[in-house]
C-alpha cells in the first residue's frame, strides 16, 4: 500500500504508570533502574497489546518491508519506552511512532495519575466527574487512516474542529463521536466507544464499519467484558440518547466513563 508523506508512521499511545509495578512506598530510582535493566514491561499499560497493534498496522501499510515478520519486538519497544520515561514516580503518555524501516520514536508527556484504569466500568460514575461526549455533525468515511492509528490525525482533528470551540484543549475531558456514511457510530476522536445495549456492553465493529483497533478495546473483547457488534447491529447516530452513559477506551485513560450531550457544545 502506498502511503503519502515521508514522515508517515504507525502510532500507539502507551501509558507508563509506576503503580502498575510498584506500591507508593516502593517507587524509587533504584527499583526503576532495576526494572529498566531487566526490560520489565509491567509498568507500561497493556504492553503486549501495543506490540501486537504496532506490528499489525505496520504489516498493513508496508507488507513487503516486514516479509511477514514483526518489525517491533517486545525488547526493542520496552527499551525505547524506558529511555523516554522521565521521573519514574510520575505517569507518562508515551506516543510511540514506528516508521517504515522499523525505527521507533517515543514522545513523552506527563499525565495525571489514575487510581483505577478501569474505573469507567463502575456503577457509581457521574456526569459531573466524567467525560462530556458530543456527536460529530458530518460523517467520516472509513479509510486506512481510520482503521489504524497513524501520524495522520486529519479526520479526528476535523471532527473536533466541527463540534468544539476553536483551540479547544485536547487535554479536556471532552470527546466527539464519529459516524460513517450510513450514520453508524464508529469511534471517538480520541477513544474507542462502548455502549450499553440489551443488557450488555457493546462496541462498533472495527472491521465492518471503521474505527481503530485499539489496545484497550482488544483487551476488553478478549476478557469477554465487551462484545463487538456485527455490521447489521451497528449503533446508529439517531439512536443515541441525551445523558446516556458510554465507555471511552484508550491506552492512556484506560476505561473512562462518558455521558452524551446532544446538540451544540455547551459547558
Amino acid at each position: 500500500m502506498t502511503v503519502a508523506g515521508a514522515n508517515f508512521c504507525v502510532v500507539s499511545a502507551i501509558r507508563y504508570d509506576p503503580s502498575l509495578l510498584f506500591t507508593s512506598a516502593e517507587i524509587d530510582t533504584v527499583k526503576f533502574s532495576e526494572s529498566k535493566a531487566a526490560l520489565d514491561p509491567t509498568p507500561f499499560f497493556l504492553f503486549p497489546r501495543h506490540v501486537e497493534r504496532l506490528n499489525l498496522a505496520h504489516r498493513y501499510f508496508w507488507p513487503e518491508s516486514a516479509y511477514g515478520g514483526d518489525v517491533v519486538s517486545s525488547e526493542s519497544l520496552a527499551n525505547a519506552l524506558y529511555t523516554a520515561v522521565g521521573a519514574p514516580d510520575k505517569c507518562w503518555r508515551l506516543r510511540t511512532l514506528v516508521s517504515e524501516d522499523g525505527t521507533i520514536k517515543v514522545e513523552a508527556n506527563e499525565v495525571v495519575p489514575r487510581g483505577d484504569l478501569y474505573s469507567g466500568l463502575k456503577s457509581d460514575t457521574t456526569p459531573e466527574t466524567s467525560w462530556a461526549v458530543y456527536v460529530d455533525s458530518e460523517p467520516t468515511p472509513q479509510t486506512s487512516i481510520t482503521m489504524f492509528k497513524t501520524s495522520n490525525r486529519d479526520p479526528y482533528t476535523a471532527a473536533r474542529q466541527r463540534v468544539l470551540p476553536p483551540n479547544f484543549p485536547i487535554s479536556s475531558l471532552t470527546e466527539v463521536l464519529l459516524f460513517n456514511e450510513k450514520n453508524q457510530i464508529t469511534e471517538g476522536s480520541l477513544t474507542n466507544v462502548v455502549f450499553w445495549r440489551n443488557s450488555e456492553w457493546v462496541t462498533p465493529s472495527s472491521g465492518d464499519i471503521g474505527g481503530l483497533r485499539g489496545a484497550v478495546k482488544a483487551e476488553l473483547l478478549a476478557r469477554g467484558i465487551v462484545r463487538e457488534l456485527k455490521q447489521d447491529e451497528a449503533v446508529l447516530k439517531d439512536s443515541i440518547q441525551e445523558g446516556e452513559k458510554v465507555l471511552l477506551l484508550n491506552g492512556i485513560q484506560g476505561v473512562a466513563a462518558g455521558y452524551i450531550k446532544l446538540g451544540a457544545y455547551r459547558n
